[in-house]
């Protein structure tokens, strides 16, 4: 039985079986100090539509736009202690709309470039690490500026990880705030491929708005035996009202530990600490960031170009940092199982031996057996 390393992902973490293990809850391997996850990626949303509109001066027109949205994302976490880790992101926006007018007797074209960025800092709180369910606690603020508080908990069934969180948002310069529930699962593949799923879904609180449907799919794929980095292909679907906008995107990451380094260092330096094991870094996806939902013009208007911020879509991946966990405690479980069938195996070679001696030892046997030299 090959050894299976994942590194994500989810994914949420990312992260068909490998053996028919007994299915059990597992539980996620304790996160170390000084644990860092990275993670850079970019995803593109083209846009399009088409219609009759009127000018100012009231002449119709046929219409047709293309928008194209370059979203990119740059995140990271750190680990503090077992219960407590900080992340961070930064997404820089890059939009791209051009329309075409046709009066009939002539035709405009215009295009309209914008730029966007967004950012985000939330503190997660580990409340019960190692239990069943694995409880985590985050509050974070983005910009545009918006604070996020949210409570996720996962659930690990062998191969199969299902995560689900619930959430709060509360725009500071507007009373659009929204409740936001998600769930999410991760599924492993072989040793080197991962899928994941995760969807969310934005209820708005207080005033009228529209609520908001995220779905997210990822494939990824470990770059080395040890799942210290991978790349994954992630699609995404987005609902707000009768919009709808499908993207793709790339994503590189990786992981490490602080502390790791500095030991590996001191054993280069010190030959007596050369066969010790350096504590193996609790994988986190830096997704729990709070970012912007995904913002669609609330009505269509060809007369006015949409921003950026119009086409950003935040995937906002609801499996969270537990996927990486997961998967790595998913490797551990095959690590041990591999042990196991094999002190099985040797059991019953032991006691196969075992019975053709005492086959030979029956009289009319001792005929039909080799004779011992």
């Amino acid at each position: 039985m090959k050894r299976v390393v994942i590194l994500p992902i989810a994914l949420l973490i990312c992260q068909p079986a490998v053996a028919q293990i007994p299915i059990d809850p597992l539980r996620l391997p304790d996160e170390e100090a000084g644990g860092y996850i990275y993670t850079f990626g970019v995803n593109y949303i083209p846009d399009g539509r088409e219609g009759l509109d009127f000018d100012p001066e009231g002449s119709p027109f046929n219409f047709e736009t293309f928008n194209q949205s370059i979203n990119f994302s740059a995140s990271g976490s750190y680990s503090f202690s077992r219960n407590l880790s900080i992340s961070a992101n930064v997404n820089p926006n890059l939009f791209i709309g051009t329309e075409k007018r046709d009066f009939g007797n002539r035709t405009e074209k215009s295009t309209e470039t914008n730029t966007d960025i967004g950012a985000g800092l939330s503190v997660e709180y580990r409340a019960d690490p190692g239990s069943t369910l694995d409880p985590r606690f985050s509050v974070g603020v983005a910009y545009p500026w918006t604070v996020t508080v949210q409570s996720q908990a996962s659930l690990i069934r062998d191969p199969v990880i299902v995560l689900g969180s619930l959430g709060y948002s509360q725009p500071l310069d507007s009373a659009n705030s929204s409740l936001n529930l998600g769930i999410g699962a991760g599924f492993v593949a072989n040793e080197r491929v991962s899928f994941s799923a995760f969807g969310n879904y934005a209820i708005p609180i207080g005033e009228t708005n529209l609520p908001v449907t995220s779905l997210s799919f990822r494939t990824g794929y470990n770059l080395d035996d040890e799942g210290k980095q991978d790349i994954g292909l992630r699609t995404t679907l987005s609902v707000r009202g009768g919009d709808t906008r499908i993207g793709v995107g790339i994503e590189w990451g990786g992981r490490g530990n602080i502390g790791s380094k500095r030991q590996n260092s001191t054993s280069t330096n010190n030959p007596e600490s050369t066969n010790r094991n350096t504590p193996n870094v609790v994988d986190r996806t830096p997704s729990s960031v709070p970012s912007q939902s995904v913002n669609f013009p609330a009505a269509q208007s060809t007369s006015n170009m949409p921003s950026a911020n119009d086409s950003n879509i935040s995937t906002n991946p609801v499996l969270g940092g537990s996927t990486r966990d997961a998967f790595q405690q998913l490797d551990r479980r095959l690590q041990e199982k591999d042990v196991q069938i094999e002190a099985l195996q040797n059991q019953v070679r032991q006691l196969q031996q075992s019975l053709e001696r005492l086959r030979c030892q029956l009289p009319e046997n001792q005929e039909s057996c080799p004779k011992a030299p």
